[in-house]
């Protein structure tokens, strides 16, 4: 059942003279189409930030769709349901893990929290792609660092890749928070043989916008762990906006209906098709624990003909293209062969990797600095390039002049008015 749409659409049967906020009230120019389902608190609508009608109605259907005990929307995407999520954490204890390739959010929400991290290495495979973190890595990671209270891993990555189930186990039996950073795996619930944190961790950041039919900023956090439950609400009531977005409500509610109904069978599809596209393709198309993340070394010939054929993959990776597949646009799963198929395998390109973290001293006052002139000072932010978003530097790490040459290549992230935070001496 869509309990937020349908109660929307039941307003706008009755045609209401609008005098309450968004201020566009329905109406308005071509931008506007959907704006009718654009509305506020109201006596039919629920409040996010106490949810008890019909969006409470709608969470309650997503935690049973991915298995989890409660489930919290989120209107301002991910990086709220993490800031969430760590604040939750501090209040048993100050220190956390964390696997070195998470997203900027993990980083900025520690920093500002004032919560002390504690790194796991990140590894890379013979792509320079950055992998996730494995059970041993882990437990090593604990048996080091006993104070921390938490353990912050990301699963899936940017790149189809799940980390092990085992651990889940590990951390448990340390008696540790886990959580899982499964932004982009919204639509694990539909397909079969992936690896899933949302049904045990303690809480898991699921972005609903990225890879199902949900207007942007529409996530979820799912939560396990009863004695959570009620700090995760506070917090949420604390850190997201008091004006949700009420489109992007709906669409969470909308989309993931229609997904319980057909969502197995066709992404079944979707499958079938990205399997005949790697048997007759001549590229090679890196392999990951996610079919729906189809990643493709092109070169550069490769980008130019998508580019004439007006398709556009998620990101570029170095020489690979990264294309995220769903029910909406599988239709052009064949458009991608079709465009690619005379495309002479490129060469692969030297192995590249995220530059090594070298730690420094923070515990000095800040100012900004320009790249060139930031070299050899401790950086005071994180920074690095997007996609996939993971830092490059660190809080606490020193810009090597490795790490400003990687930086002015690449569009990048933790820059302030072309500057960079880091310490005076």
């Amino acid at each position: 059942m869509k309990y937020i749409y349908d109660a929307i659409k039941k307003y706008i049967s009755a045609t209401p003279m609008r005098f309450h906020m968004p201020g566009h009230f329905g109406e308005g120019y071509e931008l506007y189409s959907s704006a009718k389902f654009d509305v506020t608190e109201l006596d039919f609508s629920d409040n996010l930030q106490n949810p008890e009608g019909v969006i409470s109605e709608s969470e309650n259907e997503c935690a049973k769709t991915y298995g989890a005990k409660r489930a919290y929307y989120l209107t301002s995407g991910s990086t709220t349901g993490i800031y969430i999520a760590l604040a939750t954490a501090k209040k048993i204890g100050n220190e956390i893990i964390i696997a070195r390739a998470s997203h900027k959010s993990v980083y900025s929400a520690a920093r500002n929290l004032n919560i002390v991290t504690k790194y796991i290495p990140t590894t890379f495979d013979e792509n320079g792609i950055p992998m996730p973190v494995t059970a041993s890595e882990v437990e090593k990671a604990i048996l080091e660092n006993p104070n921390a209270t938490a353990v912050v891993i990301t699963s899936p990555n940017y790149f189809g890749h799940c980390a092990e189930k085992e651990i889940f186990n590990v951390v448990k039996k340390y008696n540790k928070l886990l959580i899982v950073d499964q932004a982009h795996g919204a639509h694990f619930p539909f397909i079969n043989g992936v690896t899933s944190f949302a049904d045990c961790s303690d809480i898991a950041i699921v972005s609903l916008h990225k890879t199902l039919p949900v207007y942007s900023g529409g996530a979820v956090i799912l939560v396990n762990n009863e004695k959570l439950f009620d700090d995760v609400s506070a917090f949420r009531a604390d850190f997201h906006t008091t004006s949700p977005e009420y489109l992007t409500l709906a669409s969470i509610d909308y989309a993931l209906d229609e997904l319980r109904k057909n969502g197995k069978q066709e992404y079944l599809t979707i499958k079938e098709k990205v399997c005949a596209l790697k048997a007759k393709l001549d590229l090679n198309i890196i392999e990951n624990d996610d079919f729906t993340r189809l990643i493709i070394r092109i070169g550069e010939n490769g980008f130019k003909t998508l580019k004439k054929c007006n398709i556009v993959p998620e990101m570029r990776f170095y020489d690979m293209a990264v294309f995220i597949l769903s029910p909406v646009n599988a239709k052009y799963v064949d458009k991608i062969y079709d465009a690619l198929k005379d495309i002479p395998r490129p060469k692969k390109q030297p192995l590249k990797v995220y530059p090594t973290p070298v730690f420094g001293n923070p515990n000095t006052k800040g100012t900004y600095l320009s790249l060139d002139k930031a070299v050899g000072h401790t950086s005071l932010r994180e920074a690095g390039v997007y996609p996939p978003g993971i830092p490059v530097v660190a809080y606490g790490e020193i810009i090597t002049k490795e790490i400003s040459a990687f930086l002015k290549m690449q569009d990048v992230f933790g820059f302030v008015n072309d500057k960079l935070y880091v310490t005076i001496e």
